[in-house]
Parts: C-alpha cells; sequence; structure tokens
C-alpha cells in the first residue's frame, strides 16, 4: 500500500495482481454524517464491473467506524473520490478507510502528491 496526500485528502492505493483500488478520504474529528462521493475519471484503458457506489460508502462509513473503535478515535468521512475504473468489492474501501487511520494514528508519513492536471486529474 502507498499513503500520500492530495490537497487536504488523505489517499491509499492498493496493487494486487489484476486488482487496484485507490481510495481519497477527507477526515474531521466529530459526528458522522453521509459524505459526500465523487467518481474519477477512469485511469489506463482497463474495464471492470462498475463499483456501486452507495455500498462503496456504506463501507468506507463502517471502516472509519471500526477504525474508529480499534484507535480511541473520532474521526469522520466527509468526502470520498475512487476512481470509475477501479476494482471491487466495494469492501476493500472499508478496509482502505481503516489503514489511512491506522496509518494517521500510528505516525506514518503520506507522501505529498500533487494533483494531475487534465484527464485523469485526482
Amino acid at each position: 500500500m502507498q499513503f500520500t496526500r492530495v490537497e487536504d485528502y488523505y489517499a491509499v492505493s492498493r496493487i494486487t495482481g489484476p486488482k487496484h483500488n485507490l481510495l481519497l478520504l477527507r477526515l474531521e474529528v466529530g459526528n458522522q454524517n453521509i459524505p459526500e462521493c465523487e467518481c474519477l475519471p477512469p485511469i489506463g484503458s482497463c474495464t471492470h464491473k462498475p463499483l456501486n457506489e452507495t455500498e462503496l460508502v456504506a463501507k468506507v462509513v463502517e471502516g472509519v467506524s471500526e477504525a474508529n473503535a480499534q484507535f480511541g478515535t473520532q474521526y469522520s468521512a466527509t468526502h470520498i473520490r475512487y476512481i470509475q475504473n477501479d476494482t471491487g468489492p466495494e469492501v476493500v474501501y472499508g478496509f482502505l478507510a481503516l489503514k489511512i487511520i491506522e496509518h494517521l494514528v500510528m505516525g506514518g508519513q503520506f507522501l505529498l502528491a500533487q494533483p494531475s492536471k487534465g484527464k485523469n486529474a485526482l
């Protein structure tokens, strides 16, 4: 997994063979409301079964809640971004949300990334 910061989003990417996922997550401390979600344009030319955005959001919220319980934090997801042609299952995005918070809590580094310009801008 690779952890980065893109503007005010924490990001984690995970590539395991033919599966690939990128989650960008904006967090704040406070009560969880329904986060805004944005599907970003495809990266590359691969195609996969489309992700179910409603389920993806639910899994991210569950992942944040699980991380809060595990680490004694009070984060909430306010904004979610994912890539249109990333692979499922949606439960992976909950795992990635938990990993972002775990990385924060453990003092891990988030490399600063500049958002791309053009067709595949993050």
